[in-house]
């Protein structure tokens, strides 16, 4: 398949010197199976996801000083995921340029995410190019995206009333439980990959503290990771809940002493305390 390397060019609004890294950043792992000299993108994705996070960051820190680490969380979520990397290739039209194998072309039921992938890769693409850099990696990245910013500053959300609804990203919902009760270290680990080059699953597992709490499948290391973040999280949630009702004591009952006594005794010391007064009568 002929790749068009100059329309490429002229979208991005970047000339590559390296052809085949522009190449690469096109080509899907389907294409890869069938023709093996060529080199899949997902190693790029994987670079360009770091590149674009720490892109993001350092201009959200730089220009909403007023605001906290949850507020600058939810707008950099809201820019990095899936639906807005996806719509900007697509309103680019350069999904139409990605290298698919022709098993799957014919059926693009990831495309969408194809889309995202290939926006990582990008952004990787340029970073790496020998005429390009991180300067030209954040020219692409905020020509794209900048229109999703905030034009004001988010408040800060010190007060309950003015708290923002946390984007409910399973990752992150683990790592916030994770430091709050001083849980320990979060891992993904890799286990394996199964079914074809062109349509992968991924099995991954979910580490906290060294040991093992969940295992999940997944078209893509990032949705596998997901899901494993949710059975985790569910998990250290239950444990945490049983952890509490197993500590939890029982309410005294400060008048049981006096009301289980047996009546006869009582009886009998009334008794006592009766003779006693005839007695001293007496």
């Amino acid at each position: 398949m002929i790749f068009d390397v100059a329309s490429c060019e002229e979208i991005i609004g970047f000339s590559f010197k390296d052809k085949n890294l522009l190449r690469q950043c096109f080509t899907h792992a389907s294409y890869t199976h069938e023709h093996p000299s060529f080199q899949n993108n997902e190693r790029l994705e994987f670079f360009g996801d770091a590149v674009l996070g720490y892109c993001v960051s350092e201009y959200l820190y730089k220009n909403y000083p007023n605001s906290d680490e949850g507020a600058l969380t939810e707008i950099k979520q809201s820019l990095v995921s899936h639906k807005p990397l996806s719509e900007a290739i697509q309103r680019l039209g350069l999904d139409e340029y990605v290298l698919y194998g022709e098993g799957e072309r014919k059926n693009l039921k990831n495309h969408s995410a194809a889309c995202e992938n290939l926006f990582e890769a990008i952004v990787a693409g340029i970073y790496l190019d020998e005429d390009g850099g991180l300067e030209e990696a954040k020219r692409f990245i905020f020509d794209e995206l900048s229109p999703l910013f905030p034009k004001t500053a988010p408040e800060r959300a010190t007060k309950k009333s003015e708290k923002r609804t946390p984007v409910k990203d399973p990752k992150n919902l683990l790592q916030e439980y994770v430091q709050k009760y001083k849980k320990g270290k979060i891992e993904y680990i890799v286990k394996g990959r199964k079914g074809p080059d062109h349509n992968p699953t991924f099995v991954v597992s979910l580490e906290v503290d060294g040991k093992e709490i969940a295992e999940a499948e997944g078209n893509s290391k990032k949705e596998a990771e997901k899901i494993c973040a949710e059975k985790g999280l569910k998990t250290l949630q239950t444990k945490q809940k049983s952890s509490a009702a197993q500590g939890a004591k029982p309410l005294a009952v400060k008048s049981a002493g006096k009301t289980n006594k047996p009546k006869g005794e009582f009886k009998a010391k009334s008794g006592k305390t009766a003779a006693k007064k005839r007695t001293n009568k007496e």
